[in-house]
């Protein structure tokens, strides 16, 4: 993992990265919010478990959460989970319902603890209230993102993904040309049913967005973005005409678990 950074005086970032040879580096977000009822958003890559939990405790003690907000089940999301709800004895897990029956299969999932979230649905944190909604690109069904109305902050989960030639921790540190080639190479592969979309639809999904008036987008694969909204959505808008994602065959693969250090 990276070292922990903060963004404003209400949120932290818990950066990781994965590094594919060949293609490049897929940033990995998980996020504190430090509400009145202080909310961590994701659990960030199992293979960086005791990392993670030491930049989680770096920022607050797990015991003073209130809520895990696991945006969805996919595994770069769900690393630490069982270690932070142990840890942090007083959190519910907000999350799909249906996600979390699912996660219930591979471990014992404490179902008493989940407050299932739907698009619409408001949870008050005490000094702000936060809004469930879908985000409008994802690669799982689940995908619940949050809107904080307070501040206009978008956790966005996986929309507005990059993937760059390294780490960074502000997207105006990218140029166009790295944010708009990165952002396609993420949608193609993360959300390939973009090329299949009414144009006009996805449009309107779009405008949606736009009309949250988002200052601060944090993305769980995406440097955070302040005041670049209307870049992102103009990114996002063109991703059905741009080349579709071919999937490594077994030669390519073969060389990028060669080239793995």
């Amino acid at each position: 993992m990276d070292e922990p950074y903060r963004v404003g005086p209400d949120v932290h970032v818990l950066p990781s990265q994965m590094v594919v040879p060949g293609v490049g580096s897929i940033p990995i977000h998980a996020f504190v919010l430090l509400a009145d009822q202080p909310v961590l958003v994701d659990c960030g890559l199992g293979i960086d478990s005791p990392a993670f939990m030491d930049a989680l405790r770096s920022v607050i003690d797990p015991a003073e959460l209130r809520w895990v907000w696991l945006t969805h089940d996919d595994s770069d999301h769900t690393g630490s989970l069982q270690a932070v709800m142990e840890q942090a004895s007083r959190a519910q897990l907000a999350t799909h319902g249906l996600g979390a029956l699912r996660m219930a299969t591979w471990w014992p999932l404490p179902l008493e603890r989940v407050h299932a979230v739907a698009p619409g649905d408001r949870l008050d944190l005490g000094d702000r209230t936060i809004r469930a909604l879908r985000p409008p690109t994802y690669d799982n069904p689940m995908s619940t993102g949050i809107f904080d109305e307070s501040t206009d902050t978008l956790f966005s989960v996986d929309s507005f993904g990059a993937i760059l030639s390294a780490s960074h921790r502000d997207v105006a540190e990218l140029s166009d040309e790295e944010l708009q080639g990165g952002m396609q190479a993420w949608a193609t592969f993360d959300s390939p049913w973009l090329h299949l979309t009414d144009r006009a639809r996805l449009a309107g999904v779009l405008d949606e967005v736009r009309g949250l008036g988002a200052e601060r987008v944090f993305s769980s694969h995406l440097p955070p973005a302040i005041g670049r909204i209307d870049d992102l959505l103009e990114i996002v808008a063109a991703i059905p005409d741009a080349t579709p994602f071919v999937a490594p065959d077994a030669a390519t693969f073969d060389a990028i678990v060669d080239a793995l250090p």
